[in-house]
Formats: C-alpha cells, sequence, structure tokens
C-alpha cells in the first residue's frame, strides 16, 4: 500500500521574494502543490528547482492559491520559491509526496 508524506513550511517574502528547501528524496512523486496566501488578493509566482538549478515546474501570477494536482517524479532536494509577490506575508507551502 502507497504511503503519503506530507512536507509543510511556511514562509515570508522579503521584497517579494522567498526560498526554502524540501527534504532529500529518492523514488518518489510529487502529486499535489499547495501555497496559500494570507491575503486574498496577493499574487506571486512559485517554482520548485532541483539541485542542478533547472526549474522543473512553474506557476506564474497566481492570486490567493495555488492549488495543483501534479505527477512530478522526484530525487534529491529541491528549492521551492516565491517570487514576485505583491506583499511580504506569511505563505504556507504544502507538498504531497507519494511514496509508493
Amino acid at each position: 500500500m502507497a504511503s503519503i508524506h506530507k512536507q509543510y513550511t511556511t514562509g515570508t517574502p522579503s521584497t517579494g521574494d522567498w526560498s526554502g528547501n524540501t527534504d532529500v528524496y529518492k523514488g518518489v512523486t510529487l502529486g499535489h502543490v499547495v501555497v496559500q496566501a494570507t491575503t486574498a488578493t496577493t499574487t506571486f509566482d512559485f517554482s520548485l528547482t532541483n539541485e542542478d538549478s533547472m526549474v522543473i515546474k512553474s506557476w506564474t501570477a497566481v492570486t490567493d492559491e495555488l492549488n495543483d494536482q501534479v505527477y512530478i517524479p522526484l530525487r534529491g532536494r529541491y528549492t521551492m520559491a516565491i517570487a514576485n509577490a505583491t506583499k511580504d506575508e506569511v505563505f504556507k507551502i504544502l507538498l504531497m509526496i507519494d511514496e509508493a
């Protein structure tokens, strides 16, 4: 039976930008990405970048909440980044990882 791992963190952009690292993954799949701004009118970009500095997935001009089901195989550590946020406020970031 597959198990789901939840990686949850919060971040507060400074002048619109924030970044943080994921855990180290091997042989898992990212299945769901949720990024919530505190204020419903806040717009931001969000991206995942691998250890080789390659952007694996990015979302642009998101307002309020990013809520996306994806299928992205993961290996290694990834950088989660918020950019161009219209407000420097707390963001909640949730990655749902399938460890099957």
